[in-house]
């Protein structure tokens, strides 16, 4: 018996001598074993479509590892890193588990998906033969459709802003709708037919001074009273013979720059009075530069012109490279540049005869004169469309329009891809799909 007390004795000593060490052994202070870290918090808010680099950052797990990847249960990748993009707006359980030799270890976190956060209006061509161009408006996430009742004339092209209003341009009439803003009702219209010459059709517009604006088409460029559309005259050394030109326009300061029959024409803002046409031929244009050049292009070339002289260079771009844009009908160009860097966009051109299409996205850098890969098309058989490459400039952002390749409901499927302007990493892709709209242009506002 007393043998026995002994022995009970000594065992209770033993377990109280061994509980610190018991309790240490759970001390905070040990190294953690396990995913420390996916590269992104608990509960960040993210937008829909945007690229968010997902890494296992792991410690201590021993020999070698095995990765799992679950999004909302489902198995979506085996390697150590993922991307992951939200598809709709929602919250996104993400589980990573990594097995090593010395077990396995899970981690989870949640993401809540957005609509990207925009404001801008997208002018629509519309299904030529059967529908009127449109006009659309996106504002923190929403959109409205049709937000001008009626739409206007047969394949819009473009609209600026000028004030409370936006002045809409459509090949057919009516070929220039001035929309007030506020609500989208159309205010005023130049809507006359032969109005623009025989078979006239508007290509693009911009303001030249508080009285005029400038209406370009395929017989040349007018000049428009902005307090009535009606009234309209064509400018000086203008070809009376023009036909099927492709115009692209833009001001800068007190000139006008005006693309006709592969030439530039340079008139004066204040009183629209014919001042030079520049030497070098190009096509598309025009883009301004941070360093206060405007750029045009001609296929493998861009044409720098110095808006104080005048004086124009033509520089040859490098791997083979050529500026993409639509030969066989008007579309607003797609030639850019950056806000905040001294650099050009331009949608590569790719293919020949009669397929040629923009897919992948080039960034040029003007000081260094060298041209990288800005923006992957999303899939093989995806292309811009209309302009497809769009600045916002009130962040830089860059807003490419990629459609399916093929006819018909092909063009259904249709999505606005955001990019950032100066490391081209995908923010976001804004919805455009389920209908025809044939988006030409993205305005800001």
């Amino acid at each position: 018996m007393k043998e026995m007390k002994h022995w009970v004795s000594s065992l209770f000593l033993t377990a109280l001598l061994t509980l610190p060490f018991i309790m240490s052994s759970c001390d905070d202070d040990d190294p953690f074993t396990g995913v420390a870290h996916m590269g992104i918090e608990d509960g960040a808010t993210v937008n829909v479509g945007e690229e968010v680099e997902l890494e296992a950052q792991l410690n201590l797990i021993e020999g070698d590892i095995a990765y799992r990847w679950t999004v909302n249960g489902e198995e979506v990748e085996t390697d150590d890193d993922y991307t992951f993009v939200a598809p709709k707006p929602g919250s996104y359980s993400i589980e990573l588990t990594a097995t090593g030799a010395n077990g396995t270890f899970q981690k989870s976190i949640t993401l809540n998906a957005q609509m990207y956060k925009s404001n801008f209006f997208v002018i629509n061509e519309g299904q030529y033969g059967k529908s009127k161009g449109s006009l659309n408006k996106y504002s923190a996430g929403e959109w409205t459709y049709n937000y001008v009742k009626g739409g206007f004339g047969k394949t819009s092209t473009m609209g600026e802003i000028h004030g409370e209003y936006m002045y809409v341009v459509s090949k057919e009439e009516m070929f220039l709708a001035k929309v007030r803003l506020s609500d989208g009702k159309i205010v005023d219209k130049l809507d006359r037919k032969g109005v623009l010459g025989a078979n006239g059709q508007g290509n693009s517009f911009c303001i030249a001074n508080d009285e005029y604006g400038v209406l370009t088409s395929t017989n040349g460029a007018f000049k428009v009273n902005l307090n009535d559309l009606s009234k309209i005259e064509k400018l000086s050394n203008m070809n009376d013979n023009l036909r099927q030109d492709k115009e692209d326009i833009c001001k800068v300061d007190d000139q006008i720059f005006i693309i006709t029959k592969n030439k530039v024409k340079v008139y004066n803002a204040a009183d629209l009075t014919f001042k030079k046409e520049l030497s070098q031929a190009v096509n598309t244009g025009f883009a301004l530069s941070k360093d206060g050049s405007l750029w045009a292009a001609n296929d493998n070339k861009l044409v720098k012109i110095n808006v104080k002289t005048l004086d124009t260079e033509e520089i040859t771009l490098p791997d083979g490279l050529s500026v993409y844009y639509n030969s066989m009908a008007y579309t607003p160009s797609g030639l850019s540049a950056s806000t905040t860097e001294n650099a050009l966009y331009f949608a590569k051109k790719t293919g020949e005869g009669w397929s040629i299409y923009g897919k992948d996205i080039y960034k040029y850098d003007i000081d260094q004169q060298k041209a990288t890969e800005f923006f992957e098309a999303p899939e093989d058989d995806k292309s811009i469309y209309g302009a497809g490459v769009n600045v916002n400039s009130n962040n830089g952002d860059v807003y490419i329009v990629y459609t399916e390749d093929g006819w018909g409901d092909h063009y259904k499927n249709t999505n606005i891809y955001v990019a950032d302007g100066q490391t081209g990493h995908q923010k976001a892709i804004i919805d455009y799909s389920g209908e025809l709209w044939f988006p030409s242009k993205i305005v800001f506002n």
